[in-house]
């Protein structure tokens, strides 16, 4: 017979009972699931007899009383199936392997970024429960405490979104190709056209675009901006710089309200002097390149000599030069720029041509000899540089009409296009075309003095009757145009009208020195040749060094 005061009692024996062990545990839960099976057993044989006696009498009421009783025993089955697991566990002993976990994905929903980050937190936040769960009465140690909001704090950082990338600065250098503008430059680095626009109008006061040359470098400066849905940042120009000259650079930057400024800054260089010597072997050009001579100042000096010396027929292998010029220097001590010269001299079959640049009291400057002469003739000997002379003055058979005719001038062979200078200080008569001569220009000089330049490809800006020219400005190019068999300058003397021979002229010279100016111009000589001594020796790589920044 079932007893249900002695099992309700004994039930709540065990429930009020201290934490036990775990098998006295899995025993209660055992005895429990037991007592639920006896209780089902019961109702069922209840049903049965009130079934039994009732026979005809009140079904319905019994059919409740049966459903009502196979419900109470399915609830008792569940919360048997329900607590089993926690049976002998006390609440305080959960550890936090048991308790659920919340654990923050990474972008690629992996949630290794958190993993190490919750492991140290489980194992730190166990260690602490499991040391409250031995001793009820001692609280947690400071260290414990410092520990769980240390691993608190590392999880909310590795859970904490990525800060959002802010501008970035972009440095880039473009070279400008031939044919290429500065607008072309900028937009295809990537400058929106208004901005490339703006920067252009703000540098054109300071320097122009035009005068950008083929190889020439441009630093831009852009702000990126991470753009959302694009792939490409977005790009704004805040800076271009570039260096025009050797001691000038350009700088126009982007101000806070959008618009653009430009500044210039001047390179502070050094002025010195140098000097270089050597022979020629070839030509004059060729052999001071040699010896590291820049270009302009090897220019000069041909321009210097050419109102003495006939540069294709007097030369000759073993003449020697030496010149001594000025020189600009950058911070680092290296040539960058060559000025004017100083003292220059050529030795032709024994015969020295000393030339020193003086500066008169009025301002003027000019090439003087030893004895203070002027270095220029009345006229020059040679009114172009580099040319040969292909045909001298006299009778010849003419080389298109086939019959023997004076050839009234001296003809320079030279590539087309080749500068051709006025032989003197003078007057343009005539500038056009004159059959057989093809483009013409004559000069009338002091002293019934003209010259005539024939055959030229074309003019020079500004040439017509009356223009005054000054000797060496040039005045045309070689050219091949009228009775010509190829590219060469035609060049005639005319004097009182008479044609004459330009190599056979004896010109007077310029200026000669007196008083108080020789004095100044000999203590300009002996000051000169102390700085030579003292100059060093010019070199092929130095050269090279300031040909590249000259080229900038």
């Amino acid at each position: 017979m079932f007893d249900a005061g002695k099992q309700t009692e004994g039930i709540t024996a065990e429930s009020s009972g201290e934490a036990e062990e775990p098998d006295a545990g899995h025993k209660r839960s055992a005895g429990l699931r037991h007592s639920l099976q006896r209780t089902l057993k019961l109702y069922v044989s209840a049903s049965r007899l009130a079934l039994g006696q009732s026979a005809g009498q009140n079904r319905w009421l019994t059919a409740a009383g049966v459903a009502g009783a196979l419900s109470f025993a399915l609830l008792g089955t569940g919360l048997v199936a329900l607590v089993a697991p926690y049976a002998g566990v006390q609440t305080a002993a959960l550890t936090a392997d048991d308790a659920p976990q919340i654990i923050a994905l990474d972008a690629d929903g992996t949630g290794a970024g958190s993993l190490s980050a919750m492991a140290g937190l489980r194992s730190t936040t166990g260690e602490a429960l499991a040391r409250t769960t031995e001793s009820e009465e001692a609280p947690a140690s400071p260290a414990d405490i410092a520990a769980l909001e240390a691993a608190e704090a590392e999880q909310e950082a590795a859970a904490a979104p990525a800060e959002p990338v802010g501008p970035q600065t972009v440095e880039t250098k473009v070279a400008i190709n031939n044919g290429e503008t500065l607008m072309q430059v900028l937009t295809d680095a990537g400058a929106d056209r208004v901005d490339a626009y703006h920067a252009i109008a703000a540098m054109k006061p300071h320097y122009s675009p035009t005068k950008l040359r083929a190889g020439q470098q441009i630093s831009l400066t852009f702000e990126t901006n991470p753009a959302s849905g694009d792939e490409s940042p977005a790009k704004l120009l805040t800076a271009i710089s570039l260096q025009p000259d050797i001691d000038r650079a350009i700088e126009v930057t982007r101000t806070d309200d959008g618009t653009y400024k430009t500044r210039q800054f001047q390179k502070e260089l050094t002025s010195g002097y140098a000097r270089a010597k050597g022979s020629i072997q070839s030509s004059l050009f060729l052999d001071a390149d040699k010896a590291g001579i820049p270009a302009p100042i090897i220019v000069e000096m041909i321009r210097m000599f050419s109102y003495s010396i006939d540069f294709q027929r007097e030369i000759h292998p073993g003449d020697t030069f030496e010149v001594f010029f000025e020189r600009k220097y950058d911070e680092e001590g290296v040539p960058v720029k060559s000025g004017q010269i100083a003292y220059a001299a050529l030795t032709i079959e024994g015969k020295s041509y000393r030339l020193w640049r003086f500066k008169t009291a009025d301002g003027d400057w000019d090439y003087y000899d030893e004895n203070g002469n002027s270095m220029k003739k009345f006229l020059m000997k040679t009114p172009i540089d580099g040319a040969r002379i292909s045909s001298g003055f006299g009778m010849r058979k003419h080389p298109i009409l086939g019959y023997s005719k004076l050839h009234s001038g001296v003809d320079f062979a030279a590539p087309k296009g080749t500068p051709i200078y006025a032989a003197g200080d003078g007057v343009v008569s005539k500038a056009g075309w004159v059959n057989g001569y093809g483009n013409y220009i004559s000069v009338k000089h002091a002293n019934n003095y003209e010259t005539a330049y024939a055959h030229m490809n074309g003019f020079a800006k500004g040439m017509r009757a009356g223009t005054r020219v000054r000797q060496g400005q040039v005045i045309g190019y070689v050219g091949s145009t009228g009775r010509s068999t190829g590219p060469h300058l035609h060049y005639e003397i005319h004097i009182a009208g008479k044609k004459v021979n330009p190599l056979g002229v004896k010109m007077a010279t310029g200026i000669k020195l007196t008083g108080k100016q020789l004095a100044a111009f000999k203590a300009t000589r002996q000051k000169v040749t102390t700085q030579m001594a003292e100059a060093p020796l010019v070199t092929k790589v130095a050269q090279a060094g300031e040909t590249s920044n000259k080229a900038n």
